[in-house]
């Protein structure tokens, strides 16, 4: 059965959330600024000339081929920002669970010392 919404909210570390939201948004606007301005290239680039010169059709194709490459090359950056900033995050929920497995270990071991007394 699934868990209602209400307990799936309240598992959110909102602070984290909206203390991430600038550099969230902040990547996000770059994004959209790299695809839209690859998007305008793309709709104004005039189209592949007709020719049959093989010079001029392995140029366009080079060209072709170096703006692929720096596409590839922003994503895999955006990619790595992105990684870099999951693992800092679950670094620090493991170590939020290390604190709180600590703290329950001492409850455990107060609690079991009260009922021996």
């Amino acid at each position: 059965m699934a868990a209602p919404w209400s307990a799936l909210f309240s598992a959110i570390p909102w602070s984290d959330v909206i203390a991430h939201a600038p550099t969230v948004a902040k990547g996000a606007r770059k994004l959209w600024q790299k695809v839209g301005k690859h998007h305008a290239d793309e709709t104004e680039a005039p189209a592949a000339p007709a020719t049959t010169d093989p010079d001029s059709r392995f140029g366009a194709i080079d060209a072709r081929l170096a703006e692929l490459e720096a596409r590839q090359q922003d994503s895999a950056e955006l990619l790595a920002a992105q990684n870099a900033e999951l693992v800092r995050a679950a670094e620090a929920l493991r170590r939020r669970v290390q604190i709180l497995g600590g703290g329950l270990l001492l409850l455990a071991v107060a609690f079991v010392a009260s009922l021996l007394r």
